[in-house]
Order: structure tokens, then sequence, then C-alpha cells
């Protein structure tokens, strides 16, 4: 492999990962119907389904849209990391991270319990003071979400927003994806085989 061919090689990687990273693009959501656990009513997430045909969980930020299993809709995806949230239902970053770092914090405990109050956080974002709070918590973990974003990392985060904003048909996701840093592992290795490559031939 030439030089040349090399710089080209690269070139095309960083476009790649430059594409793949984007601010916002057009995907598609289905949902089976399922969830991990029913609580005061409600199946608590994450939701399972679909993104663009691959296997996803899914995690409800919108109390506000129905859904029901077999339901599909396409969706503008807004990087949490992004700078420009207009797409989105609530059309800042601020909430999204907070309901992120509560998403995580559902992410690592196995109390059901606790996974419900957390969910029930989530949504008073959207369900305000008049929706769903049969713990009685969803002011406590709003306030410790709005003091720990200031040290949490929002990479991998991405919000699937229906089109047509707040009367489109389905939900307002957050879902949690490691595929840029597989595209940036894959880029790189791909680019020590191209060098490991030039070297052999003594190019």
């Amino acid at each position: 492999m030439g030089l040349r061919a090399l710089r080209s090689l690269m070139c095309l990687a960083v476009l790649a990962v430059l594409g793949f990273t984007g601010t916002a693009k057009a995907d598609t959501v289905s949902v089976d119907g399922s969830y991990a656990f029913a609580s005061n009513g409600y199946g608590i997430p994450p939701y399972g389904g679909t993104l663009n045909g691959q296997s996803a969980q899914f995690y409800c930020v919108d109390f506000t849209h129905d859904i029901t299993g077999g339901m599909s809709w396409n969706v503008t995806v807004t990087n949490l990391t992004g700078s420009n949230f207009g797409s989105t239902f609530l059309g800042s970053q601020t909430p999204y991270l907070e309901m992120a770092w509560l998403v995580t914090q559902m992410m690592g405990t196995t109390s059901q319990t606790l996974k419900a109050e957390y969910q029930f956080a989530i949504w008073s974002f959207t369900s305000g003071a008049s929706g769903p709070n049969p713990f009685g918590t969803n002011a406590k973990l709003v306030a410790a979400a709005a003091a720990a974003i200031g040290s949490f990392s929002a990479q991998g985060w991405e919000i699937l927003t229906p089109y047509g904003g707040g009367t489109g048909q389905g939900q307002e996701f957050l879902v949690y994806t490691s595929e840029p840093s597989i595209l940036i592992l894959l880029v790189v290795g791909l680019l020590g085989l191209a060098i490991l490559w030039h070297k052999k031939l003594g190019v």
C-alpha cells in the first residue's frame, strides 16, 4: 500500500467518524411492548424493541404520550454531548443530563423499588407536580440529579425524539450506546493494519 493510499484511508476514516458522531440524524424506533416490571400501574423501563432493526433498550423520558407494543415511528437522534437541542421536546441539554443521570442510577441498582423511584422522578420532568409520585421522592431525586450533572459524563447518550415534536406519534426516549467508541476502535485498528502493511512492504 503506497503512501498516497494510506493517506486516503486515513481521510476516509476521519470522515466516517465525523459523520457517525454528528449531533442529529434520522432513525426508526420500534417497541415490542416489553418492560422491566410494573409499578403502581406503569411499566418501568427499559422498554424492549429495535433501533434501525437492531435490538435496543429504551428509557422513557416522556410521560405525555402513550404507546403500545408493536408501534414504530421515526425519530430525530440528538447526541447528549451536542449543542443543538432544538428538535427535542424540552429544548435544552440540562433536563436530559439530569434524566440520563437518573437512568444511570436505575442501571446501577437491582432494587425494583429504587428503579421505580428513579423512573417516576424522570417522568416528573414532563408530567410536573400533577404527575405520579407514589413514593414521594420525585423532588429529592431531581435535586440530587441537578447537583450531580456537573461531574456526569454524557458520552454515549442519545435522545430519540419523534418527528412532529409534541404532536408526533411515539414517545421520546433516552438510549445509551457505545457505538461511537466501537467505531473509533475499528478505525484505529484498520489504520494500524495499514501502517503495518506499509512497513512490511518497505514502501
